[in-house]
């Protein structure tokens, strides 16, 4: 990283310790506050474009009910020929019936996760980890297996993008899995999850049904409460626990689930969210927030920005100002970390959280300093706080 004066330092434990609550200038603590409620509205907004604006304005508390949004998304979203490029663009990585904890993707049936070595190559001697063959994959899809595929907005832009968006407005973590299917039978069945969920059609079409709240796991349903065939754009937020199950139509189909980890789940679950580096349950869901990540890729090479250089945030939480460090720096968390930047990095943050994707100098106007904005942005982006778009 490049040191100036406007650089921003992730703080570590004993760094924190250090500091002061308070000292943060007024005019910053209004500008952020707007900008975290600005970057939430504005995001609610564009999700109202692919999901529908039913479906968003359940998102901001934990689901009472189901609602379905209706051909919102189309032209918004990836469809089959996307996925296609993603598949082959380069090796991918099948898992067994056991963990493959490494993979991208796994072949089900309706009796459950097939053997990995039906469908790749065994990559080490008793690794559960296999080399897709594309044909053999192929063919598996054609006889009616399901291909499923872990956190496909890493993998798609657009996407991550969405997700990066979903976040802000239902402050809940993001977890999404992409079925493809061709066959007419479902490999998952009746069953329940333990967070909401929002089933979203990318393309094709599949029946979605909700059953009672008394069926039981694996079925069948006393009484069907909901029963919608889901096409392109089509999507349907629904409840934890509540009995589901969706069914491929016989056309080749792309379903992304969406699963919403809100703060409460992980303590119902009594299981602490390692993996956004803490070790003890967040104390409250605004801390929770704050521990969010982003799910847009940085750029691989160093970026030199201009004035006209198109900006957006990567803190889908939002920003808290923690107070100033003992060498009068603005200490502040966002996206699982803790940073320390002079006041006007801070600001241009903020002002392109509140507005992006926006100019440099436009934001830097907008927070109130101009000079020196080329180095803060450089600075922003070198954290991974903010990436220029292309």
């Amino acid at each position: 990283m490049t040191v100036t004066p406007h650089s921003v330092h992730r703080l570590d434990e004993v760094d924190r310790l250090a500091i002061r609550a308070g000292a943060v200038p007024d005019g910053l603590v209004s500008l952020v506050d707007a900008a975290d409620g600005t970057a939430v509205e504005r995001a609610a907004e564009r999700l109202g474009l692919v999901l529908g604006d039913t479906v968003v304005s359940g998102l901001g508390q934990p689901c009472e009910a189901p609602a379905l949004g209706r051909n919102a998304g189309t032209g918004l979203l990836p469809g089959r020929a996307e996925f296609e490029r993603w598949l082959t663009a380069e090796p991918r990585l099948i898992a067994g019936p056991g963990t493959g904890a490494n993979a991208d993707m796994e072949l089900r049936d309706a009796d459950g996760k097939l053997p990995g070595e039906h469908f790749g190559n065994q990559l080490e001697p008793d690794s559960d980890t296999f080399q897709m063959d594309i044909h053999r994959v192929r063919r598996a899809l054609e006889s009616g297996v399901t291909l499923g595929v872990r956190q496909f907005d890493r993998w798609y832009g657009a996407l991550a993008a969405l997700m990066d968006d979903v976040v802000a407005v239902s402050g809940a973590d993001v977890f999404t899995k992409l079925f493809i299917s061709a066959g007419t039978t479902s490999v998952t069945g009746w069953h329940s999850d333990r967070q909401d969920v929002i089933a979203l059609m990318l393309w094709g079409s599949k029946r979605f049904q909700l059953g009672s709240w008394d069926t039981p796991e694996g079925g069948p349903a006393s009484r069907i409460v909901l029963d919608e065939v889901l096409k392109p754009g089509d999507c349907l937020l629904f409840p934890e626990g509540h009995p589901h199950q969706a069914v491929p139509l016989g056309d080749d189909s792309g379903l992304l689930s969406i699963a919403l980890l809100r703060h409460h789940n992980w303590i119902s679950r009594n299981q602490v969210p390692a993996h956004l580096g803490v070790a003890e349950f967040p104390p409250n869901e605004g801390t929770y927030r704050r521990l969010l990540r982003s799910r847009l890729p940085l750029a691989a090479d160093p970026v030199q920005p201009t004035d006209g250089t198109h900006l957006r945030t990567r803190i889908p939480g939002g920003i808290e100002l923690l107070g100033t460090t003992p060498d009068g720096r603005v200490a502040f968390a966002a996206a699982g970390g803790v940073f320390a930047a002079d006041p006007g990095t801070v600001g241009l943050l903020a002002a392109v959280h509140m507005s992006f994707p926006v100019g440099l100098a436009e934001a830097a106007a907008r927070s109130g300093e101009r000079q020196a904005s080329v180095e803060r942005c450089r600075s922003l982006i070198e954290a991974g706080l903010v990436i220029a778009l292309p």
